[in-house]
């Protein structure tokens, strides 16, 4: 059976362009803390960097959410003469 690399896999949450101030405040966090647990300094990271991607995955949910929950309000069609109109669903 294959073993996880669970450090590697926790990690990826921190790498990226925009999560460049995010992996440096991660990286002084995770010192201190390794100092005062005794673990080591990349499964803190790993750990900092699993948060950072659940974050991005309930962020991701809720704004298809969003979308799903924006095209099921209302309807829009043009009458007869051309206007258009709204209607909410039933």
């Amino acid at each position: 059976m294959t073993k996880w690399n669970l450090e590697a896999m926790g990690q990826v949450g921190l790498t990226g362009k925009p999560r460049a101030t995010a992996q440096s405040a991660a990286q002084s966090a995770a010192r201190a803390v390794a100092r005062w647990t005794g673990r080591p300094e990349a499964q803190i990271l790993s750990l900092i960097g699993a948060g950072f991607l659940a974050i991005s995955l309930l962020d991701f949910l809720r704004q298809v959410d969003a979308v799903i929950a924006a095209g099921r309000t209302s309807i829009t069609a043009k009458d007869d003469e051309g206007k258009t109109t709204t209607r909410r669903r039933p």
